[in-house]
């Protein structure tokens, strides 16, 4: 043999092993190295698989599902506000004592989605939905009947436990059919949705308690929203978790199959032997998994920066509803009515955000050799953090500008114009800060976004509680315009730490692929030494059986 024959068939078996210890490793990195692919001036073949079969119309209603199971979050907590006087003298308990079932409502808000995330992470999104949405339902049916007080607190745990997972589960949802150069557009409006749900929720439900049924046409009302729903999800939905169905390309299974999948694919059960083989290896659920997805440093750094913004935006909430029944005179409906400027903010600033994150992102593909930036998955080389922070300073200056002035517009006391303008910006400028981070926080954690979608929910929940529930005793302390100063620089706060991110979160997202990629390997290695014991052990014992 020749030397350049020797050279070929060395090259080509060192290929050959390349391609069988790729086949061993798991589904997580063996995307993860095409994405490393995607950096060299060759594209290899399997890096051109789309990153989801699923068509453009097919996507779009699946975000659109995901966005309208998330709006129930925000829509049951703030729609029984306006209720909670009558509530009170019907129950025949202080208001005190509504304001507890409001608080453990946002503690299982914080809390309930660090062990759903863990479960669509590992199990599949479409399980977790239908749990979710089924306890949200008959928590509501039993709020809308109860007469207690204990079954309102009782009830009221449950249907958070079921609606606040959604807000992670639809985060997660986007993650797996969007790639991260369209993703800002997808989370923009899945972000524009969960706020103004928020935003009309309080006139929605002033609304509802004029009707006959009272506060309990609330309660109705999100019973029957929620069972149509479930409905939907439990016949069209399909399963988008990227651990059980890859990019879309795998036939699920068993509950994580839609009615539709089910007939549609019955006969390619029965004459399809592939699509029975089609079983991933699945690592358990942990329910803790987002604490540890909280420990790394980047990530913790941007947790850290959104619920500080998440803290302000409560006690603005907070601060106008009271300000604007002292000040302007009005009544509950009508203090409802003054947020839809700011649900029109949320709206317009989600949408413009999100498409400015996408286009930001090719920007710097473009720049760093990545193309149009379609191909960019898990890459720890293309420059995320630069691409995702590069438009967020100028809307957290315009944040807190706009509270600072807020504020001080109460003690002056000026026309009510004022206010629900300084409303719209703020709702445009937060939502797309919040737009901003949460797709940087899927951009960091693909594999399990719903996690740390939960991880986020966590943080920014038990902040904004603290805010929420201090705020009205430093305004009678110190006045509106010092409340909001100190709130201003709170939010202030965020961008030192911000630029840590910027500067070091590369190196540290680096630093995590390298230690995952090493472990998995290692992994690999010993599984498929474990399979060689195995193999020879079965031909040793062949080999006696012979004998005999």
């Amino acid at each position: 043999m020749s030397t350049g024959e020797q050279m070929v068939s060395t090259s080509s078996s060192a290929q050959s092993q390349a391609v069988v210890q790729k086949s061993a490793l798991p589904e997580p990195i063996r995307t993860e190295i095409k994405d490393l692919e995607t950096a060299a001036p060759v594209l290899s073949a399997a890096s051109e698989a789309p990153y989801t079969i699923f068509s453009l119309s097919r996507k779009r209603a699946i975000c659109a599902a995901a966005t309208c199971s998330a709006m129930f979050s925000p829509l049951a907590t703030n729609i029984y506000f306006p209720s909670i006087t009558t509530i009170a003298s019907d129950l025949h308990v202080s208001v005190e004592m509504i304001n507890i079932t409001v608080t453990t409502y946002m503690i299982l808000q914080g809390i309930a989605p660090t062990f759903w995330g863990s479960f669509a992470d590992v199990l599949g999104r479409r399980p977790v939905y239908l749990a979710t949405i089924t306890l949200f339902v008959l928590a509501n049916l039993g709020l809308a009947l109860q007469d207690s007080y204990a079954g309102l607190l009782v009830l009221r745990m449950c249907q958070s436990a079921g609606s606040s997972a959604t807000v992670a589960l639809g985060a997660g949802t986007i993650a797996d059919v969007a790639a991260p150069a369209e993703r800002g557009s997808y989370i923009g409006l899945f972000s524009g949705g969960v706020m103004v749900a928020q935003a009309i929720a309080p006139t929605f439900g002033g609304a509802l308690s004029e009707t006959s049924y009272g506060w309990r046409a609330s309660f109705w009302f999100l019973f029957a929203a929620g069972a149509a729903l479930l409905s939907i999800l439990f016949v069209w939905m399909p399963e988008t978790g990227r651990n059980i169905v890859g990019n879309g390309s795998i036939p699920p299974r068993g509950i994580n199959m839609s009615l539709l999948d089910m007939l549609s694919r019955r006969r390619k059960l029965e004459f399809d032997p592939e699509f029975a083989a089609a079983k991933k290896r699945r690592k358990a659920a942990n329910p803790l998994r987002c604490l540890a997805i909280i420990s790394q440093k980047d990530v913790c750094i941007v947790l850290v920066a959104n619920g500080l913004i998440y803290t302000g935006f409560y006690c603005i909430t907070v601060g106008f509803s009271s300000q604007m029944a002292t000040v302007y005179n009005l009544t509950t409906l009508k203090i409802g009515l003054c947020f839809l400027p700011y649900g029109a903010g949320c709206t317009i600033g989600s949408i413009v955000i999100g498409r400015l994150l996408d286009y930001e992102f090719r920007k710097f593909a473009r720049k760093s050799g990545f193309g149009d930036g379609r191909n960019v998955r898990q890459n720890p080389d293309f420059p995320l953090e630069r691409a995702r922070l590069s438009t967020v300073w100028y809307l957290v200056v315009l944040t807190a500008a706009d509270t600072l002035v807020f504020g001080w517009t109460f003690r002056a006391t000026v026309s009510i114009a004022v206010p629900l303008v300084l409303l719209f910006i703020n709702g445009f400028t937060i939502t797309g800060f919040f737009t901003i981070q949460q797709v940087l926080l899927v951009d960091l954690y693909p594999q399990e976004s719903a996690s740390v979608i939960a991880a986020n929910n966590l943080v920014r929940c038990l902040l904004g509680a603290a805010g929420s529930a201090i705020v009205d005793y430093v305004i009678r302390a110190i006045g509106m315009g010092w409340t909001y100063t100190i709130v201003t620089a709170i939010m202030l706060l965020s961008i030192p730490l911000l630029i840590v991110e910027l500067l070091c979160g590369q190196k540290w997202r680096k630093a995590r692929f390298d230690k995952l990629h090493n472990t998995s390997m290692k992994e690999a290695e010993q599984a498929k030494t474990d399979d060689g014991k195995n193999s020879d052990g079965a031909e040793v014992e062949k080999s006696r059986q012979d004998d005999n």
